[in-house]
């Protein structure tokens, strides 16, 4: 059976007379990993076909690879990347008869002469001379060709059998690592109730491969994978390349916003609307969200690191966290999935020069959820708490355990005042959270908290520019001790 071979390539050369250029699209997710897809139309004679797709990633999965089209049935495919160096040749040509070159040290001159390659020690040759085998040369080993297996780029080639000769629209499909991405956000304070932001991902390629005005897609979500072992030469590859082209990444950035993201089985895929070129060690920008008016609110969180038992416990001088909280909805001025991913806040002086005012990171939020970044510390609001008076309500109660022990249970009041002050020139909405025991019970309080998550409890109030604000509660609760002493009340 007649084999004829098609050499597919991302760019038309001159052993690729036969085939067109390849279209290449790339699915990239954040876990070091990206989805290669190529599409290349070929002429394919009745029968079976030898083709080669090159420029394959240097970091391709060999295991996920696959080729597939109408009217072709995939014999064999074999992923050659042993790169073209010194040992691979000398390794290539090991029984074969090779040339070599030694200089005289007399005249200078350059001594040719043929001999078998017997064997290779690390980089050394052992070659069998018409005079006997030299196992310490002192000259070099000259090639004719490089062998078959070797390239300067790693390639996939396969044999597949053709039902009928015609041009066939070849695709080939396969994962590889050095590819990630991450979204970054950037908002900026328009006013006491907006913010604009703009979500922006960064696309990074450590692949070792450049790619050249190919399509993009992304992948929101955590996908599984299971790990494999890729080959020593492609990371060796990939480490010289990225040596070669030095270790500061080139930023460029693409105008156009893409559109909103696709459901796929439950994640989102983001499209960049436009072809793009990723170099290897290349960092790409691209928008995917201009948001200019997104409501917004702003407080201080005060978490109260007041405990309940038999002493008084207090904290002095605790500057609230800076809070903004937004609803990722349409009515709000979103609306969109956004992937994790860090947001920085700025806003303006007095004087309109914009101004860095802190950073945190967001999880995966679906449309309708909402969002809580938190940034720095107030500097002039701080807060002050303590529990003033511990009050003993009733007689202990005794209970006796089965295993013949015995506990004792008492009964506390507790009072306790928080006072929040505020120097600053505006007023401040302050969120005060305080965990409370499981069998803790408010009692009486000046202002009405509300239930927050777990046993929390949660005061929200407003403290004035230039004032002081107090908050008084009074709590019930048990404290249990074990043993028993003295008469105690039975339980």
């Amino acid at each position: 059976m007649k084999l004829s071979r098609v050499i597919l390539s991302m760019a038309v050369s001159a052993l690729a007379l036969n085939a067109q250029a390849a279209e290449t699209e790339l699915t990239i997710y954040n876990q070091d990993l990206a989805l290669i897809k190529k599409m290349q139309k070929a002429d394919l004679k009745a029968g079976v076909n030898e083709i080669v797709f090159d420029e394959a990633a240097k970091q391709m999965r060999p295991e996920s690879a696959f080729i597939y089209g109408d009217g072709i049935k995939v014999l064999e495919q074999n992923y050659d990347y042993a790169g073209i160096n010194y040992m691979t040749m000398l390794s290539a040509n090991i029984g074969k008869e090779v040339k070599t070159v030694r200089q005289n040290p007399e005249t200078g001159a350059n001594i040719f002469e043929k001999a078998t390659l017997l064997a290779v020690d690390g980089m050394t040759p052992v070659l069998k001379f018409d005079y006997g085998i030299e196992s310490n040369f002192n000259g070099r080993v000259v090639f004719d060709e490089v062998p078959s297996g070797l390239n300067s780029e790693p390639v996939l080639r396969a044999k597949v059998e053709a039902v009928a000769a015609g041009e066939k629209d070849l695709n080939l499909a396969y994962l590889a690592s050095g590819f990630s991405w991450q979204a970054n956000y950037i908002a900026k304070v328009n006013d006491d109730k907006t913010l604009s932001i703009l979500g922006r991902v960064s696309l990074n390629n450590t692949s070792g491969s450049d790619y050249n005005d190919v399509a993009v897609n992304l992948i929101a979500g955590d996908v599984n994978v299971i790990n494999t072992i890729q080959p020593r030469m492609m990371f060796k590859a990939s480490m010289m390349n990225t040596m070669a082209r030095g270790t500061m990444a080139e930023a460029a950035m693409d105008g156009a916003v893409m559109d909103a993201p696709e459901s796929l089985n439950g994640y989102y895929v983001y499209k960049i609307p436009q072809k793009t070129t990723l170099k290897d060690g290349q960092i790409k920008q691209v928008s995917f969200i201009e948001a200019p008016a997104v409501k917004y609110k702003k407080r201080g969180e005060i978490n109260s690191g007041l405990h309940f038992g038999t002493s008084k416990s207090f904290y002095k001088d605790v500057h609230p966290t800076v809070v903004y909280n937004f609803a990722n909805n349409k009515e709000d001025g979103l609306g969109l999935p956004l992937p994790q991913g860090k947001i920085s806040f700025y806003d303006t002086d007095k004087s309109g020069a914009l101004q860095f005012v802190g950073e945190n990171t967001i999880d995966n939020k679906a449309a309708g959820q909402k969002i809580t970044v938190k940034l720095g510390k107030f500097f002039d609001v701080y807060a002050n708490g303590k529990v003033t008076e511990i009050k003993e309500i009733g007689a202990p109660k005794q209970t006796i355990l089965n295993n013949g022990g015995c506990r004792t249970i008492y009964t506390y009041n507790y009072d306790v005042v928080y006072d929040v002050t505020n120097k600053s020139n505006e007023a401040i909405d302050i969120v005060l959270k305080q965990l409370l025991p499981d069998k803790a019970k408010i009692l009486d309080e000046s202002f009405k908290s509300e239930a927050g998550d777990g046993n929390i409890r949660e005061w929200r109030f407003t403290v004035e520019a230039g004032k002081s604000q107090d908050l008084k509660f009074k709590l019930e609760n048990t404290v249990e001790r074990s043993g028993c002493e003295g008469k105690i009340a039975l339980d």
